[in-house]
C-alpha cells in the first residue's frame, strides 16, 4: 500500500475511533439519565437546566462534564474556524491571483541553464512520463526554451498590439513539428514548471529542474575542514555536485513534501500543483505554508550542507 493511502486508512481508523468514544460517552449519558440526553439535545436544554435535573448525581454529573467539555470544545473550534475562514480565503485567494498574473507575464526571462537542443527536448519527450522527475525536466526544458526565443508583442503604427511574434510555438514548428501538433499538451508541462517554482519559491534565473536529486559521476569526496559529524558514513566515493544556494536547498525540500504520497503520473503532478496555486481552491494553503515555515527554521546556511547530502541521496518520488 502506497504511503498516500496509508495516510488515509489511518485516518479514517482514527475517525472511526473518535467517533466510536463519542458515542461511547453520550451512550454513558443515556444511561444516568435514563435516556434523557437524547431529549436535552433534541430539547436544546441549557447547562443549568441540566444540572438541575441531575440533582447532585455524582456519577450523571461526572459523565456529563465529559460530555459537555467534548461538545464545547468541538463547537468552540468551529466557531472560530468561521471567523477566520473568511478573512483567511479572501487575503490566500489574492495572493494566489498575484500569483496567477505572474504566470501570465512574458518577456525578460532569464535562466541559468543553457539553451535546450532539439535533441535535448526530445529525449526529454520521449521520458517525460517516467517519473514526477522526468516530468518536471522536460516542463523545466520548455520552460527554459522560451527565454531563447522571441516572444514579443507586435504593434501596429498607432501603437497598439495586433499580435506576438511566434516563440516556442514557432520555435516547435521549425525544429520538431512533431512535437508543434501537440503544442497544448507541450504547454501544459511548461505551465507545471511555472507553477513548481511558485509553490518551492524559486524565481528567475533558477530553472525548476534545481528541485531535482542532482545528476552528477561519483567523485573521490573531499573531507570537510575539521572532520567531525559531517564526515562520517558516507564511503569513499559520493555525489558531491556544488551545494547551491540556501534556497534551492529548502526549494528541494518543499518539492520533496509536494510530490510524497501522490501517484506516478504526470496528470497527478499536475493536479497537485494546481491544487497548490489555484485562487479557487486553498485547502492546502496551510500545509504548504508550514513547510516553508519548517525548512526555513531548519535549513540554515550552518545546516545546509547536511541538508544537501541527505536529500541528494533520496529519491524523487514517481
Amino acid at each position: 500500500m502506497e504511503a498516500y493511502e496509508r495516510r488515509i486508512a489511518s485516518r479514517m481508523r482514527n475517525d472511526a475511533r473518535r467517533r466510536e468514544s463519542d458515542a461511547r460517552a453520550f451512550g454513558d449519558l443515556c444511561e444516568a439519565t435514563e435516556g434523557f440526553a437524547v431529549v436535552w439535545r433534541r430539547e436544546g436544554w441549557s447547562v443549568r437546566e441540566m444540572v438541575r435535573w441531575a440533582d447532585g448525581d455524582v456519577l450523571t454529573l461526572l459523565t456529563l462534564a465529559r460530555w459537555l467539555r467534548d461538545g464545547a470544545t468541538k463547537y468552540i473550534d468551529r466557531a472560530q474556524s468561521r471567523l477566520r475562514r473568511p478573512l483567511y480565503y479572501a487575503r490566500e485567494r489574492a495572493r494566489r491571483e498575484v500569483l496567477a498574473e505572474e504566470r501570465r507575464r512574458t518577456g525578460g526571462r532569464r535562466t541559468t541553464n543553457p539553451c535546450p537542443t532539439r535533441e535535448d527536448i526530445l529525449d526529454a519527450w520521449v521520458h517525460r512520463r517516467d517519473s514526477h522527475a522526468a516530468a518536471v525536466r522536460f516542463g523545466s526544458m520548455v520552460h527554459d526554451l522560451e527565454c531563447y526565443v522571441d516572444n514579443s508583442l507586435l504593434r501596429d503604427e498607432d501603437g497598439s498590439i495586433v499580435g506576438r511574434r511566434g516563440g516556442v510555438k514557432a520555435w516547435l514548428q521549425e525544429n520538431i513539428p512533431a512535437l508543434h501538433v501537440r503544442y497544448t499538451t507541450v504547454m501544459r508541462y511548461k505551465a507545471m514548471a511555472k507553477k513548481l517554482r511558485q509553490v518551492v519559491g524559486l524565481a528567475d534565473p533558477v530553472p525548476a529542474e534545481a528541485v531535482l536529486a542532482p545528476q552528477a559521476e561519483a567523485v573521490p569526496a573531499e573531507p570537510l575542514c575539521g572532520g567531525g559529524e559531517d564526515n562520517r558514513d558516507y564511503g569513499t566515493y559520493e555525489i558531491m555536485n556544488k551545494i547551491p544556494e540556501l534556497g534551492v536547498v529548502r526549494a528541494r525540500a518543499v518539492w520533496l513534501e509536494v510530490v510524497e504520497g501522490i501517484r506516478g503520473s504526470p496528470t497527478a503532478l499536475m493536479e497537485r500543483l494546481d491544487a497548490l496555486t489555484d485562487p479557487e481552491r486553498v485547502e492546502g494553503a496551510n500545509m504548504l505554508a508550514w513547510w516553508r515555515a519548517k525548512y526555513e527554521n531548519e535549513i540554515t546556511g550552518r545546516m545546509k550542507l547536511r541538508w544537501w547530502r541527505r536529500m541528494a541521496r533520496k529519491r524523487d518520488v514517481g
